[in-house]
């Protein structure tokens, strides 16, 4: 079997024990997800039968190690900071957003967080452009009061928000 390898560039690494320490975590992490270990089968050609992505190989063997069981439940945390600046008077502050939330297990008979956060924001979403409260066409972003105020408004109801938290008085 050939193997082709891609030039990476890592011009931009200047230290020498901060390039040690990056390829050091990644091996480390390839150990732990079982990239070297025999023992591991690892499927390489689909169901159709051609060769997989390597992005599809990747998320196998990461499904091994890393995928849940019916009682497992995890903890979303997103955290944004902002550094902000008044170009009127160059007063400068942070303000942070922060939302943690929590899914159900499948034992609870519950879902995952990840699933409202992402589904149900675009049901929501789809919900008001069939109710006609959309007013603008095409493939939309939520960058506009139109969109993003209902669907905040809606997701807090359900339990998800961010909470603001400002340094400027």
């Amino acid at each position: 079997m050939k193997r082709t390898f891609t030039k990476v560039d890592l011009s931009f690494i200047t230290d020498p024990q901060q390039t040690y320490n990056a390829i050091r975590g990644i091996i480390k992490t390839m150990v732990f997800l079982g990239f070297f270990d025999d023992s591991q089968k690892v499927t390489v050609k689909g169901q159709n039968g051609n060769k997989m992505a390597c992005l599809d190989v990747l998320g196998q063997v990461m499904g091994v190690k890393l995928g849940m069981n019916d009682h497992d439940r995890y903890l979303i945390v997103m955290r944004h900071i902002f550094h902000i600046e008044d170009p009127k008077t160059n007063h400068r502050w942070e303000h942070t957003s922060t939302m943690v939330a929590s899914g159900k297990s499948k034992a609870e008979k519950g879902t995952t967080v990840m699933s409202v956060t992402v589904g149900v924001t675009t049901a929501f979403a789809t919900r008001l452009v069939i109710e006609g409260k959309v007013s603008q066409r095409g493939v939309l972003s939520p960058i506009t009061p139109e969109i993003y105020n209902p669907l905040l408004n809606q997701l807090e109801g359900i339990g998800i928000k961010m909470v603001e938290e400002s340094a400027n008085p």
